[in-house]
């Protein structure tokens, strides 16, 4: 049954066209895993939890658009027998050429959950519920989001969710369920890029020049897949970029980005970044300064890759207002 299950999971069928990212599906069974782990019930409404949730799901770790569609994973994923969807009519009857509509899944009383035979399994074997949630993580996202992700949807890990479950089942005198566990989905990265990556920019962050040492080992520096390993991005050096963990994390997440220049490329700061911190301000100031070369002129970022990042990453607008270059 588990294999079975895992299996669906990994098979999910996501749009696929010119490197565009669709992470609809993932985030809506991310978002079910984290209720099935909350104790809540199988099937949640439509228009009362799933289309506001999910919307804000899409908005913050989806391909950047105005308008978002959480109606189109919610009635597709059935077709991967992963999700039921009940309602006070047949919605394959009612659906249009493109599919059930936003409105109608409102109107017929929509919802939707696991199949009750899986919702079981995953209540009964937290470590499968572990292992799905890492899977979905690990094939769509970039590492530095998971933490992100599972805050959003209440989702924690096994070991932690089960450690404080038995300090409160412990006054009750109630055996705890056998729960921690790791995933044990196996990787496909190369266990080499890191080191080729920072060689080529010489240990230090390609934004800032970051490069702090605790005795011999660097601390706070990574390694940055452009195009994200889960899109489809390989493990080479001009798909990577030495980064500190500041310029790691906003990288990913669309606050800055690259553009091309005349030695090479150039960072550019999103119109939608906002603060008030020191912190808001050396990220702002980075806007329009040139990114550091690596050694070797063919290790330099691919305009391919940089041009991924630019259309499925990063959000808004480059800003008006340039800092120093």
């Amino acid at each position: 049954m588990n294999d079975d299950f895992l299996s669906r999971l990994d098979g999910i069928r996501t749009w696929q066209k010119g490197g565009e990212r669709a992470p609809h599906k993932p985030l809506l069974l991310l978002f079910a895993l984290g209720r099935v782990q909350q104790g809540r019930r199988r099937l949640a409404h439509y228009g009362d939890e799933v289309a506001r949730q999910l919307t804000d799901l899409l908005r913050r770790f989806g391909r950047p658009r105005s308008v978002h569609h959480p109606e189109a994973p919610f009635a597709r994923l059935r077709g991967d027998r992963l999700w039921d969807v009940i309602s006070d009519t047949d919605l394959d009857r009612i659906k249009g050429k493109g599919g059930v509509t936003h409105r109608q899944l409102i109107d017929h009383a929509a919802a939707g959950g696991f199949p009750a035979s899986d919702q079981r399994l995953l209540l009964g074997d937290h470590a499968l519920l572990e292992e799905a949630a890492q899977r979905l993580l690990d094939a769509h996202f970039p590492p530095s989001m998971h933490d992100d992700i599972r805050d959003a949807v209440g989702l924690i890990r096994a070991a932690a969710h089960w450690a404080d479950k038995r300090c409160r089942m412990a006054d009750a005198a109630v055996p705890p369920q056998p729960g921690a566990a790791s995933s044990t989905t196996s990787s496909t990265r190369d266990p080499g890029f890191r080191h080729a990556v920072l060689r080529a920019y010489e240990r230090r962050c390609a934004v800032c020049g970051f490069d702090v040492r605790l005795d011999d080992d660097l601390v706070g520096l990574d390694a940055a897949h452009i195009r994200w390993h889960a899109a489809g991005g390989p493990d080479e050096v001009p798909n990577g970029l030495a980064l500190c963990i500041l310029h790691h994390r906003t990288f990913d997440r669309g606050a800055i980005g690259l553009e091309r220049a005349a030695t090479g490329f150039r960072v550019v700061v999103s119109d939608e970044v906002n603060g008030q911190s020191p912190a808001f301000r050396q990220l702002v100031d980075c806007h329009g300064r040139p990114v550091r070369n690596p050694q070797r002129r063919r290790h330099r970022p691919h305009a391919e890759f940089v041009d991924w990042h630019r259309r499925e990453v990063f959000r808004g607008s480059p800003r008006e207002t340039e800092g120093p270059r």
